[in-house]
């Protein structure tokens, strides 16, 4: 499968754990924090967070020929993608 056939718009709005289990399983790995980053919590320490008024938090999957990274959201208590990048 190529980088371009993959669409990862459908991801937008889904539950970041539903999306992050289907990942993995099927042979993604997380990208790892880079230094200095803030994790948005305990239970999702690989998804992390920019400083300042526009700052987004973000999380990045890997596979052997692709990778994605997506923005994530806090809704109530859960996070949902809300786009790529």
């Amino acid at each position: 499968m190529h980088a371009d056939e993959l669409d990862f718009s459908q991801y937008k709005g889904k539950s970041y754990e539903v999306v992050k289990r289907e990942f993995l399983n099927s042979g993604w790995q997380l990208v790892p924090n880079q230094e200095g980053e803030t994790s948005i919590s305990e239970q999702y320490p690989e998804v992390t967070c920019g400083l300042g008024s526009m700052a987004i938090c973000s999380v990045g999957f890997t596979s052997k020929q692709n990778s994605v990274a997506f923005i994530v959201v806090k809704s109530q208590s859960e996070l949902i993608i809300s786009g790529e990048y």
